[in-house]
């Protein structure tokens, strides 16, 4: 973090469960870090980029930035430079929440307060704004459906988003916060939600079977900040940062409508994202980022030479600056991570 820069605190405090204090620059830079797959070496770095916050993977060669002052940019990986930039929508002060790309193409981007902003990647413009909640708090598609799946930070509830018109079609109520939500990419019909109470309580809705979320038999047993499907075997994996502890763990789960099988694995710092290549390793690598109480990055490497459900820790990688996103795209040759410069 460079001194020039003129820093001020964020704090981020959700019912009921046990947060970080979020730091965030009113001026400031970032930088993306490209790591080697092969050896997990970090081979380059691109900085500079104004106030960048969020990661996306554009397809071979392109990375989407969204930055806090409510710019998208999209930049050539090889070229390290940008190639396009435009303003999407008015700055939160805090940079934008998830954003996905959804089925149609189009890439959806929680914006400040309630906002949802829809931004057609295809033209570099914004079809649309619309609020489908009081304030939508994490975002996910389904790969198989125009589906778009959300949770609602004020009134806690899991929301489905038509992408054809936009429209907010079921609700469904939860007793506790909800922190993330993701659907399996095989068949889309499977929702998990995780929830920032003390006990990290997971929510499921079987779209086969109803619309309604039910709580799931087992907990994560700290509070959740994150949860990301495996790619095959009903596997998932939520992170648990700990913050009040001197690191943080990642809960590994498998099965949808009845967990058949857990299993925790400690991790260096506090883990908030996470992402999952199949097309590495033997059976997929899978990337925890963490931050360490100095305020730096660290990230886990994990591998799997028995199960899905049996991660080997394969390498730790420490970079300089405050963790924002991590991305893995699918072409498979570097780990991406956005963190302060």
């Amino acid at each position: 973090m460079k001194s020039v820069f003129v820093s001020f605190l964020f704090l981020l405090m959700l019912a009921f469960g046990c947060h970080e204090v979020m730091e965030y620059q009113s001026n400031d830079q970032s930088r993306i870090t490209f790591i080697r797959s092969s050896d997990f070496q970090v081979e380059r770095s691109m900085g500079g980029l104004p106030q960048g916050r969020t990661l996306l993977s554009g397809g071979s060669n392109e990375i989407i930035l969204l930055s806090a002052d409510g710019t998208l940019s999209r930049i050539d990986s090889e070229e390290m430079i940008i190639d396009t930039s435009y303003t999407i929508g008015g700055s939160s002060g805090v940079g934008y929440g998830d954003a996905v790309i959804a089925t149609n193409g189009n890439l959806y981007v929680l914006g400040p307060g309630s906002q949802v902003i829809e931004v057609n990647l295809a033209t570099n413009s914004v079809e649309e704004q619309f609020s489908p909640g009081s304030q939508p708090g994490s975002i996910c598609a389904s790969s198989t459906m125009g589906r778009l799946y959300f949770t609602d930070s004020v009134e806690d509830y899991i929301g489905e988003i038509w992408t054809s018109n936009n429209h907010t079609e079921f609700t469904s109520n939860t007793i506790y916060p909800l922190a993330d939500v993701m659907i399996e990419k095989t068949g889309g019909r499977h929702i998990v939600a995780v929830c920032s109470n003390d006990a990290g309580s997971i929510y499921g809705i079987w779209l086969d079977l109803s619309e309604t979320a039910r709580l799931l038999t087992v907990s994560a047993g700290s509070p959740c900040s994150s949860v990301l499907p495996m790619e095959q075997d009903s596997v998932y994996m939520i992170c648990c940062p700990e913050w009040t502890g001197s690191n943080g763990y990642v809960y590994f789960v498998k099965g949808f409508v009845v967990p058949e099988r857990t299993n925790r694995v400690d991790v260096e710092g506090h883990p908030i994202g996470m992402c999952y290549n199949d097309n590495t390793g033997y059976s997929g690598t899978f990337y925890v980022m963490s931050k360490t109480d100095s305020g730096n990055t660290v990230i886990t490497v994990m591998e799997f030479p028995f199960s899905h459900m049996e991660p080997e820790v394969v390498s730790v990688i420490n970079i300089d600056g405050y963790p924002r996103d991590i991305i893995a795209p699918s072409f498979g040759e570097y780990l991406m991570v956005l963190t302060s410069d």
